[in-house]
């Protein structure tokens, strides 16, 4: 019998506070390098690094929204946004409750751009629970090891 469709709601990404310290250090950092591009006529560059810092600060300081998740017969959704498994190759899930982060669910999916999916489960996550969404997933796509990127992972870490 299959327990398809699974749904839940999850934050769209962790949040760190950030006191006015770091907002500061970032941005004393990205003028410095900005001012220092400038002095070697590197004006474009310069320019970039503002406008990302500007980019970065907005986004560290956004509070999560809540999204919706969802795995049926068909393929995947998050929100409104849909992948069909059609368009997927494999899957795997990563369980990180024992560092206290969130479990994923690693799609490698057939997009040249989107190769990789990732939605995130909920910290509350049960071993039955994450056992159910394996069972009905393996029915569905193989199983292949796979990893986020070096990139993300440290992003992570860094709190954005």
């Amino acid at each position: 019998m299959s327990k398809l469709p699974m749904v839940w709601e999850e934050y769209s990404h962790l949040y760190f506070p950030k006191d006015k310290d770091w907002k500061w250090s970032v941005t004393i950092i990205s003028i410095t390098i900005a001012l220092i591009s400038f002095m070697f006529s590197n004006i474009t560059f310069g320019m970039l690094v503002l406008i990302s810092t500007s980019v970065l600060l907005l986004h560290a300081f956004k509070e999560p929204s809540l999204t919706r998740f969802e795995i049926n017969t068909k393929g995947v959704r998050v929100n409104q946004e849909f992948w069909s498994f059609t368009d997927m190759r494999s899957f795997w899930i990563e369980d990180n409750r024992e560092h206290h982060i969130h479990s994923r669910i690693l799609f490698s999916t057939n997009g040249l751009i989107d190769s990789l999916l990732v939605i995130s489960l909920p910290l509350n996550t049960t071993n039955d629970e994450i056992h159910d969404i394996h069972e009905e997933l393996v029915k569905i796509l193989p199983e292949q090891r796979m990893q986020e990127s070096i990139f993300q992972k440290a992003l992570e870490y860094l709190g954005f």
